[in-house]
Parts: C-alpha cells; sequence; structure tokens
C-alpha cells in the first residue's frame, strides 16, 4: 500500500481553512487534523496498466492512500458557518426527562451535549462507523442473537471473540429486557427526572439482574507499518483494547442507580471492535468491563445535577480543555465553537453567534485553482 502525506498545497489549503474557522493552537490543530485523518483518510485500490518493451500489457490491482477526505469536512465545516442560518434548532423543554444519552454526553463533553440538545446535525463526523454500529446493533443483537445453532452469525466474528469467558457467560443467562425491539420499552424515574433504555437487563445463576451496554469501535485489526505513523497508531491500538471511556461508564451507571423496575447489582460494558474485509464489516476484538452498583455514584451525580443546571439556567461557566482526539471524533463538532477555545461560557440552546468565521486572506499563490473554495 502507498501512504502519501498531505502536499505542500494541501497543507497550505488547510492551513487556510483552520484559521478561517478560528483555530490558533499549532499543537491542537495537529493532532486535531491526524484525528480527522483517522476517521477520513482511506486506502483504495487503482487499476494500472504496465505496458512492456515488446507492446505486451499487464493489468494490475495496486492499493492507494487518499486523504482529501479531511479538507472535505472542513470545506462542510467552512460552508456550514457561512449561512448560520441553514443551521436547524431544535425544540426542547426544561422539563423533559434527562436521558442517559444526556448524561453520557455532557460527560463526554459539555459543549457537545448543548449543540446535540440545540441544533439538528445534518452533517455529523464519522457517520460511516456510526451507521456501521446501528447496523450491528439493530440486526445482529449480538448478545441475544449469538445462537449459532439458529443463525449463522460466526460470519461476522473471529472465533477468540465467540469463545470469550464472560460473553459466554452472558449468553447462558436468562434474558429479562432487550432494548429496541419492537416494544421499545424505556424506564422512567419520576423522582430523578430520567429515562433510559439500556440494551439488555439479565438475570445471573445467583438471581442477581445486570444490565449490559455494547458500543461498536472501529479498530484497525492490522497496522500499516509502511505508515509513519505506524508507532503511534499501534500505542492508540493498545489503548482502545485496554481503556473504557468515562461516559459510558456513566451511561452504564445511570441504568444500575435509576432504574428502579428491577434491583440491578452490577451492569457490563461491552466493547465490540470491528474491521472491513472485502468492504463487509466484522468483528475481530472484544474487551468488557464490569462496575459494582455502588461505583461512579458520585460522577453521576455531578453530572445529572450539571446537566439540571445548563437545562433550567440556559447559561453556565465552561473551561475548554484541549483534547484534539476526542474534538476530532465528536460527532458534532462541524457545529462547535468551543473547540477553538475562544468562549468560556457554554450557553442553552447553543449560540449560534459564536460559529461565525474569521477573516482570513486566501493564500495568494492557490487562487487560480481553488478561486471557487473559500
Amino acid at each position: 500500500m502507498i501512504w502519501k502525506p498531505f502536499s505542500e498545497k494541501q497543507r497550505i489549503f488547510l492551513d487556510y481553512l483552520f484559521e478561517k474557522i478560528g483555530f490558533s493552537n499549532q499543537d491542537f490543530i495537529n493532532g486535531y487534523k491526524n484525528k480527522l485523518e483517522d476517521i477520513y483518510g482511506r486506502y483504495y485500490q487503482e487499476l494500472r496498466v504496465d505496458t512492456y518493451p515488446n507492446g505486451f500489457t499487464v493489468d494490475k490491482w495496486i492499493w492507494k492512500y487518499s486523504n482529501s477526505g479531511v479538507i472535505e469536512e472542513l470545506l462542510k465545516e467552512v460552508e456550514i458557518k457561512k449561512d448560520l442560518s441553514q443551521i436547524k434548532l431544535k425544540s426542547f423543554n426544561e422539563k423533559d426527562f434527562i436521558t442517559a444519552t444526556d448524561l453520557a454526553n455532557y460527560d463526554y463533553c459539555p459543549a457537545s451535549f448543548s449543540i446535540s440538545k440545540s441544533f439538528e446535525i445534518e452533517f455529523p463526523t464519522g457517520k460511516q462507523k456510526r451507521n456501521v454500529g446501528k447496523y450491528f446493533h439493530e440486526k445482529l443483537r449480538l448478545i441475544n442473537k449469538l445462537n449459532l445453532e439458529k443463525e449463522s452469525f460466526s460470519d461476522y466474528f473471529e472465533d477468540s471473540v465467540l469463545n470469550n469467558n464472560t460473553i459466554r457467560k452472558i449468553k447462558s443467562c436468562k434474558l429479562i429486557f432487550s432494548g429496541h425491539d419492537k416494544e421499545n420499552k424505556y424506564f422512567i424515574n419520576t423522582q430523578e427526572n430520567y429515562i433510559g433504555q439500556p440494551d439488555y437487563i439479565f438475570k445471573d445463576p445467583n438471581d442477581k439482574y445486570f444490565v449490559v451496554e455494547e458500543k461498536f469501535k472501529f479498530l484497525k485489526k492490522d497496522l500499516d507499518k509502511e505508515s509513519p505513523y505506524y508507532e503511534r497508531k499501534l500505542n492508540e491500538q493498545n489503548f482502545s483494547l485496554n481503556s473504557f471511556y468515562s461516559n459510558h461508564l456513566i451511561q452504564l451507571s445511570s441504568y444500575i442507580k435509576y432504574i428502579l423496575d428491577y434491583k440491578i447489582d452490577y451492569g457490563i460494558l461491552i466493547y465490540w471492535f470491528y474491521d472491513y474485509e472485502f468492504e463487509k464489516p466484522y468483528i475481530h476484538n472484544v474487551s468488557v468491563k464490569v462496575i459494582k452498583s455502588d461505583e461512579n455514584l458520585v460522577a453521576l451525580k455531578n453530572i445529572h445535577t450539571n446537566v439540571r443546571d445548563l437545562v433550567i439556567n440556559k447559561i453556565q461557566n465552561f473551561q475548554f480543555i484541549a483534547n484534539s482526539e476526542k474534538c476530532g471524533a465528536c460527532i458534532v463538532n462541524k457545529y462547535c465553537a468551543h473547540k477553538t477555545g475562544t468562549s468560556e461560557t457554554l450557553q442553552m440552546p447553543y449560540n449560534k453567534m459564536d460559529l461565525n468565521l474569521k477573516y482570513v486572506i486566501f493564500p495568494s499563490h492557490l487562487k487560480r485553482k481553488n478561486k471557487d473554495s473559500e
């Protein structure tokens, strides 16, 4: 495979776009750009015809690499922010129930939470990968449908995943509730003004109820050793396999704490890691974390309190902590002004006027080729 870095013209154009959006921290820009390349950089096959001196030709399919998707995504953000009137507002009521997803989103980033509740997100980041997760969630129902005697789901898994001890134990437990089914039942706690729908509730052999939440994460199985990012990617891969995000743990803890229909003793968070083979997604690894009912309670209470405060009072102090990895992966990052580090307050609904673009002179030696890009 041929890895190709950004060309000189691409780098100049990227610098222009980042400055126009409002970025100024070069270290953050570099990390943000790397994360976008993780999401939108792609390998593809191209037909090449080799001609020999005797006139004989041979068709060859070669792998090539493209990172032009990074520029396309930044151009989309600029286009959105050129006309703020096109961003559609959602309606919300401060008396609405707080969902498990709300709590997770706020823990991930308060700005991301406000944006998600305020705007119709027509151009989400990483949409393809989220669609794959949705497909796995809705079509396979990975825990309660892993009955390989009835349906051949083994095509989607490597053997090591199916033989994971925790997964096998879960499969042997009694299924009590499965979310996202035809009944689409939600659990409501009026005292906490909370509503949630876990993926599953089971009863184990000791008659203890536990809740399961599963997430789907794209992770390359085999890394390109020719890439100059190989060592960084390898470290990121190992980190992904051994780390669990706090927002997912908060979501799981909210089910344990706030669902009153069953006395839930513990929860299990499952990360399914997938890659593609012949354009078909398959799961090649799994990580599992068990949490008890008394874990994360202080953090859960603080997040719940902060969410209610923002929804009711409509404004909150917010100190942005630069994290290019998180910001680059955020589904609503094209609608965010806080990632540039220029605001110390957060509003609800999100203040569209903070999204105004900066005036930046277009690079003169790119004008002829890119005269319509600005």
